[in-house]
């Protein structure tokens, strides 16, 4: 729905108008002129924050990782206990993906996949990733996950719900024999994950 844009941030104004757009058509549909028109301002406006189309597209990927990270961390911190909470932050990830099909896309998309270049959306990708390196090393002090280095353990289980996101999202299973229920499915391969990270001994 278009919005007229009259004072404010437009900067954030135009990313929520991208975001609007990524939902309804994919990154493809996420384009400057078409966030303008949906602000309500000039074709001409963007061009006061964003250099060009990636420059936009990694904005609205790093506010996306800002609502991932969201939900990761507040399901991290409403569970009962340290394994709960990094099992919680996986499950968190994949609901984001279920929810969200094309905001979580964009995270990864070539356009934007040299994060280097985008400063604001290297930093929120980070603050991401740490997340579930925290909830590993919450579980390695409590001694239910053993004590390799957190990023390395955090890196394994970030690939495996993301593989996991990325077969659901694309209808990869349905009918191969696996559970139904996606959360369900989630929390097994999550167990799975968390059964080979206990201590040895």
């Amino acid at each position: 729905m278009e919005r007229g844009y009259h004072h404010g941030d437009l900067r954030r104004a135009l990313i929520e108008a991208g975001i609007e757009l990524l939902d309804d058509g994919g990154v493809e549909a996420a384009g400057l002129r078409a966030a303008a028109r949906k602000a309500g301002v000039s074709h001409a406006a963007p061009s006061r924050h964003f250099r060009d189309v990636a420059a936009f597209v990694a904005a609205i990927a790093a506010a996306c990782f800002e609502q991932l990270a969201e939900s990761m961390a507040s399901a991290r911190m409403t569970s009962s206990d340290s394994v709960s909470g990094f099992r919680a932050t996986g499950l968190a990830y994949v609901s984001f993906a279920l929810d969200h099909p094309n905001r979580f896309r964009v995270l990864s998309h070539p356009l934007v996949s040299n994060k280097a270049s985008f400063p604001e959306l290297r930093d929120a990708s980070e603050r991401t990733f740490g997340v579930l390196r925290q909830a590993i090393i919450d579980a390695q002090a409590e001694g239910t996950v053993r004590s390799d280095d957190p990023a390395t353990v955090a890196l394994a289980a970030w690939s495996m719900a993301h593989g996991l996101a990325i077969l659901l999202v694309d209808q990869q299973l349905q009918g191969k024999g696996y559970a139904a229920d996606p959360q369900q499915l989630t929390d097994n391969i999550l167990e799975h994950l968390y059964e080979g990270l206990r201590p040895h001994g």
